[in-house]
């Protein structure tokens, strides 16, 4: 192990007590054919992973190409530890300063390997529970169309690694079908296939792009049915990139817009949770008034 990302073993074992360090092992996966990973965190972490987007569709991807397991451990390990072959390596930081130190003390070395097999021996594998990358994108040229695709692919590359795991996907997908003119119907019909939001979730962020003025949606008329609607992206947008964890959009003229649209309450672990727990709560909501129209109806005979 030459370097922070530089392994001598096609077979590593990691140990994450930080899992913002996941975001690079992912990245480096991503970029390296040779090496497998069996790495173990935390198992408060393993609700991020599972619900950070896009990194769990990538470390789903990952796992489908035998590239990595993930292991959720009880244990809570107090520093990172790396087993590159026979050799044990420890993350150390001090300001500027992160790199791994090795450890010659063989006793320690054959303790904490034992430990690692004893751990994920019992230990449960993550589930991303989301399509792989490959996959979701494919599904989303094959419903919604090309265009689409690439433009959402472009938008979430862009994003720094540190951030894949709080993008505002929602509203990326919403400005990508707008980009490309794409029905607001074939998009929801595709994230509710893949699992990343409802349709009524996307029906309220894309009224709030409408009404920030960064959208806005035609009628489609068809043959039998109401009319469908093709979002478009305002022509006073003239760039649309990202910028951290949000979406970066300016006006002609160089004016930018304030991100307002992927605001979630205060406390919510993940965007996509706290969206879907606002459904919920909008079923809950029609469920009352449906049960007090019956109470209603009853009592009126």
């Amino acid at each position: 192990m030459n370097s922070l990302w530089e392994f001598d073993s096609d077979e590593v074992k990691l140990v994450i007590s930080d899992i913002e360090l996941m975001w690079n092992v992912v990245d480096y996966l991503w970029a390296d054919n040779a090496v497998h990973f069996d790495i173990v965190i935390p198992e408060r972490e393993a609700r991020n992973v599972r619900l950070g987007f896009p990194l769990n569709a990538r470390i789903s991807e990952l796992i489908t190409q035998d590239k990595v397991n993930i292991y959720a451990s009880e244990a809570t390990p107090l520093s990172t530890i790396v087993f590159d072959g026979s050799q044990l390596y420890t993350l150390v930081r001090f300001g500027q300063i992160e790199q791994f130190a090795k450890s010659t003390n063989e006793g320690l070395q054959t303790s904490l390997n034992a430990e690692f097999v004893r751990i994920t021996e019992s230990a449960e594998l993550v589930d991303p529970d989301i399509l792989a990358w490959s996959e979701l994108l494919g599904q989303l040229e094959q419903i919604v169309d090309s265009d689409t695709r690439h433009e959402f692919e472009r938008l979430i590359e862009a994003a720094r690694i540190d951030n894949l795991g709080a993008l505002d996907h929602i509203s990326v997908a919403l400005v990508a079908a707008a980009h490309s003119g794409a029905l607001l119907n074939d998009l929801s019909t595709w994230s509710e296939e893949v699992g990343l939001a409802s349709a009524a979730t996307f029906s309220r962020r894309k009224q709030k792009l409408e009404d920030s003025g960064i959208i806005y949606t035609e009628k489609v008329p068809i043959e039998v049915g109401r009319p469908k609607q093709r979002l478009k992206l305002s022509d006073a947008i003239s760039k649309v990139e990202i910028q951290g964890e949000e979406l970066d959009i300016t006006r002609e003229g160089g004016q930018n817009v304030p991100n307002t649209v992927g605001d979630t309450d205060a406390g919510s672990d993940s965007a996509t949770e706290q969206l879907d727990t606002t459904d919920i709560a909008h079923g809950d909501e029609d469920l009352q008034l449906l049960e007090q129209e019956l109470k209603e109806a009853i009592q009126s005979q």
